[in-house]
């Protein structure tokens, strides 16, 4: 899964033409950065350390940080929603056609569609942002209905009492378990995703009911019960939440390395 916080203000420290963020922590080792979209880059250093083995620290780990710069840089991007009426969006792995109704009139389209469509109702004269704020309201509904019947239709499956479910609009996870209080929180942007990938989130949080760490044990379980996890997980690797143009915003990419 996905690990995010926001980025710390600090002391802007430039290397090489390089430009770093430092901060200073409580900690005993240098740990490297890097954030999305921009490839921003933060360095975290104990409070005693000479500047000049931060400095250090940032060349010897110059490739790393290239590396993931380019990584960043190269996942794609797509557009955000016109919200037009008309206008198609993914859900679930359906192609489903927008039909903005004012609440008032609540009409039906005249024409057939094309792809079954989903009602989003607005205010007469509504702009694009107010648009955008019904369309995820809209997507919340449906979201909380099918994130359900999905964890309904796993949990015996797995032999597990049936949890809790809360969706939420998270920037950095797909999915939590709380094992003591019976709960699983599962992100939002889970709606605009293939429903494989709402498969394996399901699958991997009720798991946690049986296995709570990623233990080889705890592998086995969800391949046993969904042989192509791998493949959703690279999914929601490839697509992850920061590049995602409606639920955004940005999250830190897990990949983090300490520079010894």
């Amino acid at each position: 899964m996905v690990r995010g916080r926001t980025p710390t203000a600090g002391k802007p420290l430039t290397v090489d033409g390089l430009t770093a963020v430092l901060v200073r922590k409580r900690v005993k080792n240098v740990t490297l950065r890097v954030y999305p979209p921009d490839g921003r880059v933060e360095v975290s250093a104990p409070m005693r350390m000479p500047e000049r083995d931060v400095v250090a620290a940032l060349v010897s780990r110059r490739a790393w940080i290239e590396r993931h710069r380019r990584r960043v840089a190269a996942v794609p991007r797509p557009e955000p929603p016109a919200c037009a009426d008309g206008e198609t969006l993914c859900v679930l792995g359906q192609r489903r056609t927008l039909r903005f109704v004012t609440r008032r009139a609540g009409r039906r389209p005249d024409a057939v569609d094309t792809a079954p469509p989903l009602f989003v109702p607005v205010a007469a004269g509504a702009d694009r942002a107010a648009r955008l704020r019904a369309l995820r309201e809209a997507l919340r509904g449906v979201a909380k209905r099918e994130f359900a019947a999905e964890v309904a239709a796993w949990s015996p499956r797995l032999g597990v009492p049936t949890p809790e479910v809360h969706v939420r609009r998270m920037t950095s996870r797909w999915g939590t378990c709380h094992v003591d209080a019976g709960k699983v929180f599962l992100n939002l942007a889970l709606v605009t995703r293939p429903r494989r990938d709402l498969e394996y989130v399901v699958v991997h949080e009720l798991a946690h009911l049986l296995v709570p760490d990623h233990s080889p044990r705890f592998w086995a379980l969800v391949a046993r019960h969904l042989p192509g996890w791998r493949q959703a997980r690279s999914a929601l690797h490839a697509a992850p939440l920061w590049a995602d143009p409606l639920w955004g915003p940005s999250a830190e990419l897990d990949e983090v390395e300490e520079a010894r």
